[in-house]
């Protein structure tokens, strides 16, 4: 018996010890985005009410998506794109 995986692959996501990492995407979910830079993605997202995770593209200058609703790092996709960057935020109770 063989089995037919469809879909995207979740191929190697090297995840970093503050749980963020390059070349990953969540999809959907979109809370709301801003114009930040990339290392200031995650600290945007923590103090945006309901923000839950987030991903950083280049896009327009660098965008940071910021995400709504119950993620884990197996969400995550891999995407072609290493410059984009894609992690969740610890909720703080």
């Amino acid at each position: 018996m063989h089995s037919v995986h469809t879909g995207l692959v979740k191929r190697g996501i090297a995840w970093n010890g503050n749980n963020w990492a390059m070349g990953c995407d969540f999809v959907n979910n979109d809370l709301k985005n801003v114009q930040v830079r990339g290392e200031d993605c995650s600290g945007k997202c923590a103090e945006t009410p309901g923000c839950t995770h987030f991903v950083w593209t280049n896009w327009n200058g660098g965008t940071c998506w910021m995400k709504q609703g119950s993620v884990s790092k197996n969400d995550a996709i891999a995407t072609s794109d290493q410059g984009m960057v894609c992690g969740v935020v610890s909720s703080s109770g």
